[in-house]
């Protein structure tokens, strides 16, 4: 995702990115290097007089934007400060200080949040299609169209494990299934 140019990435495939958090865990030094780079990168191009300047307030701002923005991915950091450096959430006033990065990675936030509960809308819609079709061939109406042996078995016996169908009238089963689709 960091060879994609930044102004191709969208707020839901930067959601699909890496979190800040688990690349923190897996590698925090050049987790940490990349993201004060990103920092860094904003703040010159913003060019405020009141900004970063040490690297201990870099250090501050990073903790605190990961402390509070947990879910965020790396991919998000990115969008989030080209669209501070692109000013789509307002004017800094010669100040880019914390209290500014908190409030636009705020707006970022609202921004994603219906993104999010989109994607997560039709995550469950997929789950629930797979769910049915595969509940559907233990369902006592479809076993029945394919072998009336299969109709002795209700949906609750076969999830406990109970009265379901031994290996060879499984085999049957599968045979005349077969049979019918080379008819």
């Amino acid at each position: 995702m960091q060879k994609q140019e930044i102004s191709q990435v969208t707020i839901e495939t930067a959601f699909k990115g890496t979190n800040v958090r688990t690349a923190l865990k897996l590698d925090e030094q050049a987790t940490r290097a990349a993201l004060i780079a990103m920092l860094a990168k904003c703040v010159r191009f913003v060019d405020a007089n009141k900004t970063l300047t040490e690297g201990d307030e870099y250090k501050m701002v990073l903790d605190e934007l990961v402390k509070g923005f947990p879910t965020f991915t790396i991919e998000d950091w990115r969008l989030c400060l080209y669209m501070m450096a692109k000013e789509t959430f307002g004017g800094y006033y010669e100040r880019l200080k914390l209290a500014q990065f908190v409030e636009c990675f705020t707006k970022y936030e609202q921004l994603k949040q219906p993104v999010v509960t989109k994607i997560r809308q039709d995550e469950a819609a997929d789950f629930e299609r797979m769910r049915t079709e595969a509940l559907r061939h233990i369902t006592p109406e479809f076993a029945t169209e394919i072998n009336p042996i299969a109709a002795r078995v209700t949906p609750q016996d076969w999830m406990r494990g109970e009265n379901r169908l031994t290996y060879t009238e499984r085999e049957e089963m599968d045979k005349r299934a077969k049979t019918r689709t080379n008819d």
